[in-house]
């Protein structure tokens, strides 16, 4: 954090630097040398009536005078470029070579400047300016007007500005180190410390919870890792369960297989009635303990995300008809009413086995567990979340308590009247895991000796003749258009 402040700030005063000098030095050294070639015009149009009239002594005058005021050196040329009078006297009768006074003697300019670095003759860097002016009288060229002035005040300035630049950069760069040494510590502080709760969640367990503080990021992370270790503590512990469970459930039919087998191998005389009843029991248990292999093969395959669903638009009330039916016998034989009101033109895209399953568990659960005389409610229809599936009966219901935890597995709210109804545990988690796979959602709501009702939401879709009858309908329409323009 320290070097890239630090690169960040080195870069941004360098830029600073640059651009702010740059614009600076343009500015003062540009106004400076456009005051002094006005300087230099007004020399030569004073200058002008005295070379008119030769009059050298009045010439020589006008240049020590405009010398003294602007302290700088003036000189009159010829033409052509020859000194004819320089204040310092030291380049009279010689001929200038300067640029800006070859534009006005070879290329007729009016005026001409420029600024020159005269270390070479000076101890130090010095910047003067040359300014040269035409002479003129009555459009007549009579000489060049010809100033040197220095221009190393400007500099000056320049190089003060950008020391004030320099020890602002250090002062501010050395502010920024503290500053941000600071604010890293009080970042890497609590960092510090999570990465240590971390260590300790490695060493310990999932129970080791952080105690983040405030609402910055860190004190973010610190509560999503507190989250993160409870979901992880708590699929722990449902992971010990469910093997414990499943151990259970597995061991029971083969427990009680183990105890018939061994009843007629313990049998000396067996008869056909007993040796019947006894297999008609271990082939229900070996049913049973099948069916429990299969729902727990289903949930495996779901936890993993490698089971196929075969998804496609389908009408929900016709598969909930067509499921309903096959349990009809079943609800007759218990005496349960069983009624449906189904919304045949309710579409949802699904597997329709997984669905069929979801229906057939919902509405086979609602059988059993409501007593002789009840009623189960099956209805299909559109609501604010899409498309929904209610199971209601008017059975035993479930007790409040557990309402929270009918959805695990191997759950049971009544485990003796639950395996005797042949139920495994799995069934309602089954349904809801195939629910979530097609991006739904499952709500119960039951109160005891009232009966329950389960409420399957889906997403829905267009009903696909629709889109048919409407693509047809544009396809007509634009038919009556061509034949009109026709």
């Amino acid at each position: 954090m320290l070097l890239s402040t630090l690169g960040v700030l080195t870069l941004f005063f360098v830029l600073v630097l640059y651009s702010v000098m740059g614009i600076t030095a343009r500015f003062l050294v540009e106004r400076r040398m456009r005051e002094n070639l006005a300087l230099a015009d007004e020399f030569a149009l004073e200058a002008a009536p005295y070379l008119h009239q030769t009059d050298a002594e009045g010439l020589y005058q006008l240049c020590l005078s405009r010398a003294n005021e602007e302290d700088a050196r003036f000189l009159i040329l010829s033409p052509g470029g020859t000194v004819w009078i320089d204040t310092l006297a030291g380049l009279s009768g010689v001929r200038l070579g300067h640029a800006e006074v070859m534009d006005i003697a070879i290329d007729n300019a009016d005026q001409s400047y420029g600024l020159h670095n005269v270390s070479q003759v000076a101890e130090s860097p010095y910047w003067v300016g040359y300014y040269a002016s035409a002479i003129t009288y009555d459009t007549d060229v009579l000489g060049i007007a010809f100033m040197a002035a220095s221009v190393q005040d400007v500099f000056d300035q320049l190089d003060q500005l950008q020391s004030a630049l320099l020890w602002s950069f250090v002062l501010v760069m050395l502010l920024s180190c503290l500053l941000t040494v600071y604010l890293s510590s009080l970042v890497t502080r609590p960092i510090n410390a999570l990465n240590s709760v971390m260590q300790q969640a490695v060493r310990q367990g999932f129970s080791v919870r952080a105690l983040p503080k405030g609402r910055d990021e860190v004190a973010q992370l610190g509560r999503t890792f507190n989250a993160m270790s409870e979901k992880l503590q708590n699929m722990d512990k449902m992971r010990n369960d469910f093997i414990s469970n499943a151990s259970h459930e597995l061991k029971t039919p083969l427990s009680a297989m183990k105890i018939l087998i061994e009843s007629l191998l313990s049998s000396k005389k067996l008869e056909e009635n007993m040796t019947r009843d006894f297999l008609t029991d271990i082939d229900r248990e070996i049913d049973r303990l099948n069916l429990i292999v299969q729902d727990l093969l289903t949930l495996v395959r779901f936890d993993g995300k490698d089971m196929p669903l075969h998804l496609e638009q389908l009408a929900l009330g016709e598969l909930a008809y067509d499921t309903v039916q096959r349990l009809f016998p079943i609800a007759k034989k218990a005496d349960i009413r069983l009624e449906l009101e189904l919304d045949e033109i309710c579409y949802v895209e699904a597997d329709p086995s997984r669905m069929a399953q979801v229906i057939y568990n919902l509405v086979d659960n609602a059988i059993k567990y409501t007593p002789a005389g009840g009623s189960v409610h099956v209805q299909v229809g559109h609501g604010g979340r899409g498309v929904f599936l209610k199971v209601e009966d008017t059975g035993i219901g479930i007790p409040e308590a557990a309402l929270n935890h009918i959805f695990d597995r191997f759950y049971r709210v009544d485990k003796a009247r639950s395996r005797a109804t042949g139920g495994t545990g799995l069934g309602l988690s089954i349904v809801q895991t195939i629910v979530h796979a097609h991006d739904g959602d499952i709500e119960v709501q039951s109160e005891e000796n009232m009966g329950t009702t389960f409420t399957v939401w889906l997403p829905a879709v267009e009903d696909p003749l629709e889109d048919l009858l409407l693509e047809q309908t544009n396809i007509g329409d634009e038919k009556e258009e061509s034949a009109h323009e026709e």
